[in-house]
């Protein structure tokens, strides 16, 4: 779903629900936000196509933050554009290479005794999934660092849900890349789900700083599209 001039929403079905990536381009650069579960590589291809580029086209995927459902397809995708870029915040670039565990599967194995049987079979699961997804991240960011490619975009640095995670600022649409930092309820913005925030406090500090942006619209990775202004 085209957004803006030099943006579309990427509504990808599937694992029971819809994720919502960030495809964004000018000039000869083509940016993906977030690459979806594993399995989703065609999915998300198609939805590309659908947008009037290819995949092999992309320059640059920034990812997010650590978690399986945002870095799933990067090295599917890589395949397809090896010479793109990939960019995350510092902090969380180490869970993403696999120099640390991720968090919420280091939170799992420090437990794993006591799990029941099917937490453990997904436990088992994630562990393999990551130890076959260790993403080179070739750039890493920091917070209020402005890149300069497709009309600007800002990093904002909105730890809470995990330690590094970013969203992006889109300076040309006035568009909020939101990730898992940002949720919408009733056509308000909101903070990060509870259930999976390592620090809901730090997180909805973190909501503050973000909201306080000139936003235009949102796009929240599990909620959709929200715009507030024109």
């Amino acid at each position: 779903m085209k957004i803006a001039n030099n943006a579309a929403m990427l509504e990808i079905q599937g694992m029971g629900s819809i994720i919502n990536l960030t495809l964004t381009w000018g000039g000869d650069q083509l940016v993906l936000i977030d690459t979806g579960f594993p399995g989703q590589t065609d999915s998300i291809v198609q939805a590309i196509r659908d947008t009037g580029f290819s995949a092999g086209s992309i320059t640059h995927i920034v990812l997010t933050h650590q978690d399986m459902d945002h870095v799933g397809c990067a090295l599917d995708l890589l395949q397809l554009s090896p010479t793109a870029q990939v960019l995350a915040h510092v902090d969380e670039a180490p869970y993403i290479d696999g120099r640390m565990t991720p968090i919420k599967l280091a939170a799992m194995l420090e437990n794993y005794d006591a799990l029941p049987a099917g937490q453990k079979e997904f436990c088992d699961k994630m562990k393999l999934g990551y130890s076959n997804r260790k993403i080179h991240v070739t750039q890493t960011v920091r917070d209020g660092e402005a890149l300069p490619i497709c009309g600007g975009i800002e990093v904002i640095h909105t730890p809470g849900h995990t330690p590094g995670h970013i969203c992006l600022y889109l300076r040309e649409s006035g568009i909020l890349v939101g990730g898992d930092a940002v949720n919408i309820a009733g056509g308000e913005i909101i903070g990060p789900n509870p259930q999976h925030t390592y620090d809901m406090e730090l997180g909805l500090r973190s909501l503050e700083k973000a909201k306080k942006y000139p936003i235009n619209a949102l796009i929240s990775y599990h909620c959709g599209y929200l715009k507030l202004r024109d």
